[in-house]
């Protein structure tokens, strides 16, 4: 029988040889031969009946190479089985390996083939008990909060009319603006005309806003289009404020010059039976009622992002405290085989680090799933389903309806699957939250806001920076 040797590197790599001795190659070469001959059609000869020497000439080499790599990679694998060698990627012979020429006439005393292998070294899981701390985040003014959202329901169920009044601060204009040639010059021949809609709140430009509180409708204004709102993208000013389409390139400057052609005034809806129905539907009657049922709206709002900011916090801690060693060079060497060498060695050395950090919390989070019973069944990913059908019906469903629309989103099997870590994920931070202490910090919802903005641009940047090996 073929032999494997072991020759540890490292903690997390091997060289595995696979040794074959020519009486051991030899009777099922010559078994493989006598089979071929038998069955194959061969034109010049009988059925069956064609000379060993030419089917050896002709078909030997192939069948030579068949049955030797099928005595290797039987060998290489049980032993890798046997062994209980968690390996990652695939065995990848070594760079010095011996070429051999497998003739079938004058086989090889002995062949070795020498693989490297990586593998995962055990570890144990630590970093899940009452010792670990963690800040979970709260807004600390949701009663502001709250009262904001009652006025935009106010402003946005009111009564809208055209006002031909002096500008308020809470007006709607609409300007018929074209294009300068400069701050203080003539209309630009051929310029830009264009229509500009602004609401005074959104106006950034304190000089501009200050001026147009002193108008009222039908007066001129002059301005720099580009600075009376937040637009840092030229992409955005272009089509949000000067109305362009994305295939117009011309140059256009900023200054623009126009008359108000409308003032638009809206009145808040007064709090009563009417605005209560049409803005929350049943369940609220009055002014205390309306507040409760928009905090319940905002704190969920908040709880969903300060979970996810807590789970990125799990994660951060869990790979810090299990810093699981990798067979880092084979890994590089194996990245560059499966890519079948399209990536440079650059690349990969670039953008190894951040496909290593999430092979390392792959490992982390299949430990935890391990350890505490952690399976997304089945009847989960259902379920799901079910609770996402309802909740757009917003009714319940005959049974038969409802089944036939859980049957028809889950033939979209890479949403299942994106179902699936999602459930699993929920799980995990789940029985993380109970193994570990955890402290409530009420934050301001501004910072609340910075917080998730720098994380989420910082998730992005990892993201990128494992872009070439996501798959």
């Amino acid at each position: 029988m073929p032999t494997v040797v072991r020759k540890d590197l490292d903690n997390t790599s091997a060289i595995l040889t696979v040794v074959v001795n020519r009486d051991e190659l030899k009777p099922k070469l010559d078994a493989e031969l006598k089979k071929f001959r038998q069955r194959a059609a061969i034109k010049g000869f009988r059925h069956g009946q064609a000379p060993m020497d030419f089917v050896k000439r002709m078909y030997g080499t192939a069948i030579f190479v068949d049955i030797f790599n099928d005595m290797i990679s039987k060998e290489l694998f049980d032993y890798i089985k046997e062994s209980k060698l968690n390996i990652l990627g695939q065995p990848l012979p070594t760079e010095d390996q011996e070429k051999y020429a497998f003739k079938i006439s004058d086989p090889e005393p002995e062949y070795a083939i020498h693989y490297e292998v990586g593998f995962t070294p055990s570890f144990e899981l630590v970093g899940l008990d009452k010792n670990e701390t963690f800040e979970r985040l709260t807004v600390a003014n949701l009663d502001e909060l709250a009262e904001e959202d009652l006025q935009y329901a106010r402003r946005r169920m009111g009564k809208t009319s055209n006002s031909e009044e002096q500008i308020q601060d809470n007006d709607i204009i609409k300007i018929a603006a074209r294009e300068l040639e400069s701050a203080d010059g003539s209309p630009k021949e051929g310029g830009l005309e264009t229509t500009m809609t602004f609401h005074l709140k959104s106006v950034v430009d304190e000089g501009f806003k200050t001026e147009l509180l002193a108008k009222k409708q039908g007066d001129t204004v002059r301005f720099n289009a580009r600075t009376v709102e937040k637009q840092a993208e030229d992409k955005m000013y272009r089509k949000y404020i000067l109305s362009l389409e994305d295939d117009d390139d011309r140059e256009v400057d900023d200054w623009f010059e126009g008359a108000i052609e409308d003032v638009s005034r809206v009145e808040d809806a007064e709090l009563d039976e009417t605005f209560y129905e049409g803005y929350f539907g049943s369940g609220v009657s009055n002014r205390e009622e309306a507040i409760e049922q928009i905090k319940k709206g905002i704190a969920q709002f908040y709880e969903t992002r300060s979970n996810a900011l807590l789970m990125r916090n799990f994660r951060e801690r869990l790979l810090e405290r299990n810093r699981v060693e990798l067979p880092d060079h084979f890994l590089q060497r194996w990245l560059s085989s499966s890519n079948e060498g399209a990536l440079s060695a650059e690349s990969i050395a670039r953008e190894y680090p951040g496909f290593a950090e999430n092979l390392r919390w792959t490992m982390v989070r299949d430990r935890v799933k391990e350890q505490f019973n952690i399976e997304v069944t089945e009847e989960d990913v259902v379920n799901e389903y079910a609770n996402r059908v309802r909740n757009y019906f917003r009714m319940d469903l005959p049974d038969n309806i409802l089944t036939s629309s859980i049957e028809r989103l889950m033939k979209d099997e890479k949403e299942v699957e994106k179902t699936r870590e999602n459930l699993e994920t929920d799980k995990l931070f789940q029985v993380i939250r109970t193994l570990v202490t955890l402290t409530d910090k009420p934050v301001p919802s501004e910072k609340f806001h910075k917080i998730l903005e720098t994380v989420t641009r910082k998730a992005q940047i990892e993201q990128s920076e494992g872009a070439l090996f996501s798959e």
